[in-house]
């Protein structure tokens, strides 16, 4: 049913909105052969200049007929709107085109004219590696203080949130700025949603929409971590995406999110009784190159058996490459049918796999700058990958179009190669990114440069101030054997700050690296793992990430694999002797020492790393103390009631409740005991109670006094009627099993 006039006017205001810069221009700028968009005659400048008729004419045009519009072809309601590749800026605006388009992908495109039902045949599930020197990653990640934001260009058009029946939306290279509006984000049959290339930002959108299947957000100024349970691993939570089950591309590429890839653990949609999780199943193109995430890869990747297009470059991955990429994860596993895996630029270790060389549709492979060892196995260099990137068939077909080997520079990691045989260890990795040899850095100059980098300049004790240049065992802080190398690097509360530089790793002798309470940032560096270490600490500082894991399974690092002298054989859980805890608490955790310790003696309990939900713990390892928000011994997130303060009400109520009537409880009993003659018995209760009075809210029990504490029985306060004498209990909640609901 073809929609009545009233509903038309209504839809090409909504539109016209967008072009309300073009209402006062005194010409119609907007070319000829593009249909609509024009206000109607008399209400602009252009139409009471003279082109009024033929700005008429425009008006009149049905809206489906508009340039960029499609509709539905039963009820005549707006499905799609094709804006992208510049035209909503360019053409209905007349503005410049972006300086920032200039390095995309093919530059400006001219917008073509075509039915938006026609996306469904048209998702691009290839991407292309460009040189370093490319102009498209000049800029490759792209946050919200890298560039003043233009004040010329024209924010998102909320309006279009009006368009309720919108199933495919591209604005993208249209400079827009700002945030997507959250009516934008409610659209309920949303397919397709494209902004690549703009200034938009802000944190990651929860779109509503069932059944998004192009989510591409790429070359933006987004940041922030995405939630724990977006793609319903390990749970599913408030923010898991309705649309998993339809999304084929995801692409979050060039822009500043950061935090771990929240794929750990069984997805939530786990059912042990099919073969398949349905859950992202269709999934072909998974893009979150070029941004700032840490962490490891993970192995869920190998539960997505149609992924085309895996791309994970230019982070700050640590960990190995899990096999389960090329074997495939879960019930039926087989090898996934990738195309395309980006993985170059991070801070990956271990060996290349040849398992990798199983995957039947593989055309390009990239590892190239990460930390790497060993050699390209045989049958990869068979397979003749990357040639469109190495423009070079001759080049394709040797191991170095994989990869360089180690002692090689190059500056792209991969062929041509350069060999480096008297570096000294400096190209320790494959295809280290390096434009010309060099030899290895002297003791003395690693120090220099880590006291440069920790802006030794300004550390708190001047004492320490280490001169540029002098022998290494003469600086504060610094140890050295007999040989003098050095063994031990102390420097406590200090004010450091910056990176953990990780030619750390190239101290041959470091054996302690006792570095806490400072303001180190960045991430801890896995070339850790070459030295002798058997103490580090790094608790108190703001160190980001996680502990990469070949350092996890260093043996004699804090104890580390070691098992005490007072504990006997087989009486510890290997994965507690080999345990990254054991270096630093994980983000989200925290230990009076910053770390995970053993227990000395059978019997003992030793040290764990316990939940804390502070903003420190939860962006930092090896945090020492907590400061969430308690209340009753509760442990309250402080960063969720920030994001649903009203979610929390009940809960908040609900304590205030326990602490209200614990106090009146305490108020009758103290006043019962100042008008009650006071015995022997009585005197030693009073003396109780007004010690219980003057104490901090606590949580009683009323039970006998030989009774165990039963973790599932509390209450404010208890009843005399029930023959038991009470008995003063703080209760100290397991902070590992919170008693809080899921909703705070």
């Amino acid at each position: 049913m073809e929609q009545s006039i009233k509903e038309e006017s209504e839809i090409k205001n909504i539109l016209l909105a967008l072009v309300e810069p073009n209402r006062n221009s005194p010409t119609d700028n907007i070319p000829a052969d593009v249909k609509g968009w024009r206000f109607p005659s008399g209400s602009t400048d252009a139409s009471r200049a003279g082109d009024g008729e033929k700005i008429e004419e425009q008006y009149q045009q049905p809206v489906c007929f508009w340039t960029g519009v499609a509709c539905d072809p039963i009820d005549g309601s707006i499905t799609g709107l094709n804006l992208g590749n510049g035209f909503y800026v360019e053409t209905l605006l007349g503005m410049s085109a972006s300086s920032s388009k200039a390095g995309d992908e093919g530059g400006k495109q001219q917008h073509t004219r075509v039915m938006i039902q026609q996306y469904d045949d048209e998702i691009i599930l290839h991407k292309k590696r460009y040189p370093e020197s490319s102009s498209i990653i000049t800029n490759d990640r792209r946050t919200a203080n890298d560039v003043p934001p233009r004040t010329t260009s024209p924010s998102f058009p909320s309006s279009l949130g009006k368009l309720t029946s919108l199933r495919f939306l591209n604005l993208s290279h249209n400079q827009l700025q700002g945030s997507i509006p959250r009516s934008i984000v409610q659209l309920p049959n949303l397919e397709m949603f494209d902004v690549t290339s703009n200034d938009l930002e802000g944190t990651f959108p929860h779109f509503e929409s069932d059944a998004l299947r192009v989510l591409d957000m790429s070359k933006n100024r987004f940041h922030g971590r995405l939630d724990e349970d977006l793609f319903g691993h390990p749970d599913i939570g408030p923010y898991t995406a309705p649309y998993l089950l339809s999304l084929v591309k995801f692409d979050l590429s060039h822009n500043g999110f950061n935090g771990t890839i929240p794929l750990d653990g069984t997805s939530g949609f786990y059912n042990p009784d099919v073969e398949h999780e349905g859950s992202l199943q269709n999934l072909q193109y998974f893009d979150l190159g070029y941004n700032l995430f840490s962490g490891t890869i993970c192995n869920n990747f190998g539960n997505f058996e149609n992924l085309q297009g895996l791309f994970l470059e230019h982070n700050r991955l640590v960990g190995t490459i899990p096999k389960s990429i090329f074997r495939g994860s879960g019930l039926g596993a087989h090898p996934l049918p990738l195309v395309q895996l980006f993985l170059e630029q991070n801070s990956l270790s271990g060996t290349l796999n040849e398992g990798l060389a199983t995957l039947p549709n593989l055309k390009e492979l990239y590892v190239d700058g990460n930390k790497l060892t060993g050699v390209v196995p045989e049958p990869l260099c068979n397979l003749e990958l990357n040639d469109i990137f190495l423009n070079s068939t001759e080049a394709a077909q040797r191991c170095d179009g994989i990869s360089c080997p180690v002692n090689c520079a190059s500056r792209e990691g991969v062929a041509p190669c350069t060999p480096c045989p008297n570096d000294g260890g400096f190209h320790r990795y494959m295809g280290q990114h390096d434009s010309e040899c060099r030899g290895g850095m002297s003791e003395v100059e690693i120090l220099d440069l880590f006291f440069e980098q920790t802006h030794g300049d300004e550390w708190l004790d001047l004492t320490y101030l280490w001169e540029k240049g002098s022998a290494t065992c003469q600086r504060k802080g610094v140890e050295c054997n007999a040989a003098g190398q050095v063994t031990k690097i102390t420097l406590q509360s200090l004010g450091l700050r910056g990176p953990l530089i990780l030619e750390l790793g190239f101290l041959s002798k470091l054996q302690v690296l006792d570095l806490p309470n400072n303001q180190l940032t960045g991430f801890l560096p896995s070339d850790l793992r070459f030295v002798p270490l058997n103490h580090l600490d790094i608790r108190g500082s703001r160190v980001q990430g996680v502990v990469p894991p070949l350092l996890c399974i260093k043996e004699g690092v804090n104890g580390n694999g070691i098992r005490p002298p007072g504990m006997p054989p087989g009486s510890i859980d290997f994965n507690l002797l080999y345990a990254c805890e054991n270096i630093a608490c994980p983000r989200g955790t925290y230990s009076s020492i910053g770390r995970a310790s053993l227990p000395e003696n059978e019997g003992e309990d030793g040290i764990h790393c316990l939940p804390c939900y502070d903003d420190q713990a939860t962006f930092y390892m090896g945090r020492a103390h907590c400061t969430d928000v308690s209340i009753a011994g509760l442990q309250i997130r402080t960063d969720d009631i920030r994001r649903g303060l009203v979610k929390s009400i009940p809960v908040i109520l609900v304590l205030a409740f326990l602490a209200m009537l614990s106090r009146i409880r305490l108020y009758h009993r103290k006043s019962s005991a100042s008008a009650t003659p006071r015995n022997e018995n009585s005197d030693s209760d009073g003396v109780r109670m007004s010690q219980r009075s003057s104490l901090p809210l606590q949580l009683w029990t009323s039970s006998p006094v030989d009774d165990e504490y039963s973790d599932d029985d509390w209450t404010a306060g208890y009843s005399e009627s029930e023959g038991v004498r009470p008995v003063k209990r703080s209760i100290e909640l397991p902070q590992r099993k919170s008693r809080l609901p899921t909703v705070i």
